[in-house]
């Protein structure tokens, strides 16, 4: 029998099939789940913080909705989940990001470690772009340099409030950025 982990890995593949990152057109979505998962995992995290990781894209990038979240997983992993969605993307990136930014310094940890692992795969695979290409392109993202430094130093404060800064996931992204 699968544990809850294995069926929601198994659940974001087929999710994100023939999707691909913004950032890097030949590189498929599923990879960055997968990431965020794993570094979840590398940080001891319980089995359904390492399946929010998994899913935490489906609700916002998939068909699915939250209902199937839900029906399937259960309302811890739905609320995980949940914690990292953009619900409003009709609004514009400033106010998504600072909605983000508010709404993560009331988290618990388990919900904080869903978004900090999601930051730092963005960050990695940011970072491996760069350093592949040899330049600082922006282009592929809806804001550049300034905006995207701003979000990511304003999430990471909203990260560690009420929390140990000093806890080795928080400490990777700090670094990152």
């Amino acid at each position: 029998m699968m544990n809850i982990e294995h069926i929601a890995l198994k659940f974001a593949i087929e999710a994100h099939k023939n999707q691909v990152r913004k950032s890097e057109v030949d590189k498929p979505m599923i990879i960055h789940p997968i990431n965020v998962g794993n570094i979840l995992k590398e940080y001891g995290f319980d089995y359904n913080v390492i399946s929010a990781g998994y899913l935490h894209d489906v609700i916002e990038d998939t068909k699915y909705t939250k209902e199937d979240i839900l029906n399937i997983f259960g309302e811890d992993i739905t609320s995980l989940v949940m914690g990292n969605t953009e619900i409003d993307k009709s609004l514009s990136w400033e106010d998504r990001k600072q909605h983000t930014i508010n709404t993560v310094k009331d988290l618990d940890l388990r919900h904080k470690a869903v978004v900090c692992a999601d930051k730092i795969s963005n960050l990695e695979d940011l970072r491996n772009l760069f350093e592949k290409n040899q330049n600082y392109d922006f282009g592929a993202f809806k804001r550049g340099f300034e905006k995207q430094k701003w979000y990511y130093e304003s999430v990471y404060q909203s990260l560690i409030e009420n929390e140990d800064e000093h806890h080795p996931i928080f400490e990777r992204l700090k670094k990152l950025i």
